[in-house]
């Protein structure tokens, strides 16, 4: 009987350790290697391709919660830096509806613990006045593996064509 309370003890401690993430707001665990190869650059396509229909959704929190904790948004009105400022650019939208955006990856690197994803983006929008404008440029994103295997932006530069 003894020892069935020590080893009950003893799974109990190993239950409170493992929600100690949970408790401490701070991941334990390190994001998982990068692996060279078409099953990494196929996630971050479809990550690429999540960011852009939540773009279109005009989602600000989902949009926000793809980029790192520490994530900067560079734009031509300067950076935001963090989930939260994002996420409030976002949800500020004058009245401003991104009818479609299209970003097509033409090239992708492995930069250590990072991969550098840059290509085509093709961005329409309808303004407050009805009017549509299309906008044409490239962008660069920087993406990082969290804790948990997902796929999150560190940077994301977009520039307008010339």
């Amino acid at each position: 009987m003894q020892r069935l309370g020590r080893i009950l003890a003893a799974v109990a401690l190993l239950a409170v350790a493992g929600c100690a993430e949970l408790y401490s707001g701070r991941p334990t665990a390190e994001p998982p290697p990068i692996v060279y190869g078409p099953a990494t650059e196929r996630q971050v396509e479809r990550a690429l391709q999540r960011y852009s229909a939540l773009i279109v959704a005009m989602d600000a929190d989902g949009v926000a919660a793809m980029y790192a904790p520490d994530g900067v948004w560079e734009r031509q009105s300067g950076p935001l830096r963090g989930r939260r400022a994002i996420r409030d650019a976002l949800a500020e939208t004058g009245g401003v509806r991104v009818m479609s955006n299209d970003m097509k990856m033409s090239y992708l690197s492995y930069n250590g613990p990072a991969v550098v994803q840059s290509g085509d983006i093709t961005q329409s929008s309808r303004l407050p006045d009805g009017k549509i404008v299309t906008a044409e440029g490239r962008f660069e994103a920087t993406w990082v593996r969290g804790a948990n295997g997902e796929w999150w932006i560190r940077r994301m530069v977009i520039q307008p064509a010339k």
